[in-house]
């Protein structure tokens, strides 16, 4: 097991440079009158969209043509057609989908006492597989589902036991950790949302203790593990105060990122309850944002985003209080867009909404390799009446 010791570089300076973006591209608009690359009356909601490395977008809609079943809308970067590629029976719900460099969208359908399973739809072949049985396996519930480029799915279930694991399924599946249980070394009381890459490393919070200690007096740490011939290889990336008196940290956000690279961003909060960006690489780790400088009043907790190019793209409140779409890195912070900025729409000019209550954005953003960024926000006209919830995708200049 590897620990390393934790040393906080400030903005340090990188060839990192963040790019200069285009203007955002709508790729839906839900209204109930009318409605952008989507069937009528269909509706969003907390809407997290993914996005591979060809620019391709999929999500979940929460209702669909008319009907109270949820989705999954996908669109390729490089052509004009949209298509729903999945419909859920109208007494299932479906897991957010993503999708990976092959065109391959994985996702799972489930009923409130049991997962139907993990599935896969090759958006070349038009066909969806089953990678995995939810009843055969015991399964109630499916989360952060991905196919990795080399067709591994892997995914957060929850038994019929109630305990959370982390998984692998090619051919057959693999545990990779268990709540409960000692796994690495690290006894686990709880899995949180887990991150993994291409080489199959996974990074994620765990709170560590036995099973049932997961109230906030126990501790929390930030883990790496890589696959070995002999096992799993781990790297402490960040710990708590409550295990290490010498942390900076009093606790962390539950969203951990990873890039292809092996890039780790996690949220910290420090001893004033504020909270930071942080970026781990190689044992170092750099604090990107705080909050309070950098114009940036508040990180919101919904999951940041890396990618190899030490790129962050995330959620935020500027001095104002208005929520925005940021990217940071080494070279600095940038604000792509955000409430009551003027952003094109399909019916002409309009704007991110701005009202003090009800929020512009919604869901988890992500970033691809290319800095390419999608969100989900919510549309309206240059004097602020809404016209629906949209989703767009917005890329770097030249791209």
């Amino acid at each position: 097991m590897k620990t390393l010791g934790l040393s906080l570089f400030f903005m340090a300076s990188s060839s990192w440079a963040l790019p200069a973006y285009q203007a955002p591209e709508m790729q839906v608009r839900a209204h109930y009158r009318n409605a952008y690359n989507l069937p009528p009356l269909t509706y969003l909601s907390n809407t997290s969209p993914s996005i591979n490395n060809h620019g391709d977008v999929t999500f979940k809609l929460m209702a669909v043509d008319g009907t109270p079943n949820q989705a999954v809308w996908y669109k390729a970067k490089n052509e004009s057609k949209w298509q729903i590629v999945y419909v859920a029976p109208e007494d299932r719900y479906v897991s957010d989908p993503t999708v990976n460099d092959r065109g391959e969208i994985t996702f799972s359908p489930y009923s409130e006492v049991l997962s139907d399973g993990l599935f896969v739809f090759d958006t070349k072949s038009g066909t969806t597989i089953e990678k995995l049985a939810g009843p055969a396996h015991k399964m109630v519930f499916m989360a952060y589902v991905q196919t990795l480029n080399d067709g591994t799915s892997v995914f957060r279930g929850m038994g019929t036991d109630f305990d959370r694991g982390f998984y692998e399924v090619n051919g057959g599946l693999k545990t990779i950790a268990m709540e409960g249980q000692k796994n690495f070394g690290t006894p686990s009381a709880y899995l949180f949302k887990p991150a993994v890459n291409d080489q199959k490393h996974w990074a994620f919070k765990v709170r560590v203790g036995e099973r049932g200690e997961i109230g906030n007096e126990q501790s929390d740490q930030i883990l790496l593990v890589k696959p070995t011939p002999q096992g799993y290889d781990k790297t402490i990336v960040a710990q708590d105060n409550k295990g290490d008196v010498n942390s900076p940290f009093t606790g962390f956000g539950n969203g951990v990122s990873m890039a292809q690279n092996g890039l780790v961003v996690f949220v910290g909060y420090d001893k004033s309850n504020l909270k930071s960006l942080i970026l781990w690489e190689n044992g170092n780790i750099t604090t990107l944002v705080r909050e309070g400088q950098g114009g940036i009043s508040e990180i919101e907790l919904f999951s940041p985003k890396v990618n190899s190019n030490g790129v962050v793209a995330f959620r935020a409140k500027n001095e104002k209080g208005l929520r925005g779409i940021y990217v940071a890195s080494k070279d600095g912070i940038k604000r792509l867009l955000g409430e009551g900025d003027s952003i094109p729409t399909d019916l002409g000019p309009g704007q991110i909404l701005q009202r003090k209550d009800f929020p512009g954005f919604a869901g988890d953003i992500d970033i691809n390799e290319k800095n390419e960024v999608v969100f989900a926000c919510v549309v309206a006209t240059t004097d602020n009446q809404i016209t629906g919830d949209a989703v767009y995708r917005i890329s770097p200049a030249g791209l």
